[in-house]
């Protein structure tokens, strides 16, 4: 394991922990002011060509809905969170799918409190709303794209607007966020407080985002509730989609130790997990979409090589090295090591390989994604600015 990145883990407590992780605590809560509100601002989540999600969260039970606005402010269209021919109630997370129509959209969340739910009576109380927000969504997904790559942020929540602001894009269509965006997920305030709070005041109400899960994700109380809170396309953390004329694969590295260690207590199966995706992904590799790319970009939060002989990293790199290297693979895109690295093809692997560095001051980076046509240029920059490498195709 890099040097670098042991002090760290160390500096928090987890390098040779031996507490067993607890019994999820679904929707565990701290919330210091006892009014209704929004805990977190309304975020975009998982875009296709024909709609997108909004989530929100709330402090209290209630029903809550998403109101579409005019260009005059008017309600337009009313949206709820439905299955199975009910609206979703008496919750606090809601996700709400949106047709977007091919433009961009102004909305709002409103949501009233429920007091009581009993069979045959249901009570209501106050009724709030959020502020009004306009969607800036990449509609131009088959020619051109700009994403941008944030990873290793471990709850240095000022890090956001400092590297958003320090990426060259012109406009972020989509941002990734590379995992380990925490120490752990004990309760959802950490989520709202040390993530969705700040990146939804600087882009996320406008903007979508995927949050990708590191090994740091992994662990905590709420570590086995955290996919309900964001919206993946099929449920898992692992999947794949077009942006522009690049064919992204989400691959989810898991744990760096073996699932035998203490710190697990038995509680996890990563290594089949693993397996379990290898199989996808070469199914993936096969697909009418892979093959109409122009290019294919890998994110995966734990490196397969130029980073430590951990069980997690050899295994990541067992399960679906040989799959990439088989099929036209650009570039693999990690963090993990908080060392940033960037590695031409070579004898071991003919994909590039950049690994972001970590979350202190002149360690952290910022991946910058541009794609038109046949064109790839991918840039991996220091947070003072510096270009660490570049990857121009086409």
């Amino acid at each position: 394991m890099k040097q670098d990145r042991r002090f760290f883990i160390k500096s928090i407590g987890l390098l040779g922990a031996t507490s067993v992780i607890g019994k999820n605590v679904v929707g565990e809560v701290h919330v210091e002011k006892s009014e209704f509100n929004f805990l977190a601002t309304p975020y975009v989540q998982n875009m296709t060509s024909k709609s997108v999600t909004i989530c929100c969260i709330l402090s209290k039970n209630c029903l809550a809905w998403l109101e579409v606005l005019d260009s005059d402010g008017k309600v337009s269209e009313l949206v709820y969170e439905v299955e199975d021919g009910m609206r979703n109630a008496n919750a606090r997370l809601y996700k709400f799918r949106v047709e977007h129509r091919g433009q961009d959209f102004k909305y709002r969340i409103a949501a009233k409190e429920v007091t009581q739910f009993d069979p045959y009576k249901i009570v209501y109380a106050e009724e709030i709303r959020s502020n009004e927000y306009q969607t800036d969504l990449p509609f131009n997904n088959h020619k051109d794209c700009q994403v941008l790559i944030l990873n290793d942020i471990h709850e240095d929540v000022d890090s956001y607007s400092y590297l958003y602001n320090k990426s060259s894009l012109a406009k972020k269509d989509l941002v990734i966020l590379n995992g380990d965006s925490f120490h752990h997920v004990v309760t959802e305030s950490d989520l709202t407080d040390k993530l969705l709070t700040p990146i939804s005041k600087l882009f996320a109400a406008e903007a979508p985002f995927v949050m990708v899960r590191g090994n740091h994700e992994t662990r905590g109380k709420l570590s086995r509730d955290f996919k309900r809170y964001f919206d993946y396309p099929t449920g898992k953390f692992y999947y794949s989609f077009s942006l522009g004329s690049i064919f992204w694969i989400i691959l989810d590295g898991g744990e760096d130790k073996p699932d035998s260690h203490e710190v697990y207590g038995g509680t996890v199966d990563y290594d089949m997990y693993r397996k379990e995706q290898r199989e996808w992904l070469k199914l993936v590799m096969k697909s009418e979409e892979k093959k109409k790319a122009k290019h294919t970009v890998v994110i995966n939060h734990i490196p397969f090589f130029h980073s430590d002989d951990w069980h997690g990293t050899l295994h990541n790199r067992e399960c679906f090295h040989d799959v990439l290297q088989s099929n036209k693979v650009d570039v693999l895109i990690s963090g993990h090591t908080h060392q940033y690295g960037f590695y031409e093809p070579d004898n071991y692997h003919n994909y590039y390989v950049i690994i972001g560095g970590g979350p202190k001051e002149g360690k952290r980076t910022l991946v910058d994604v541009k794609s038109a046509g046949a064109k790839l240029d991918i840039t991996l920059m220091r947070d003072d600015g510096e270009v660490i490498g570049r990857v121009k195709k086409g």
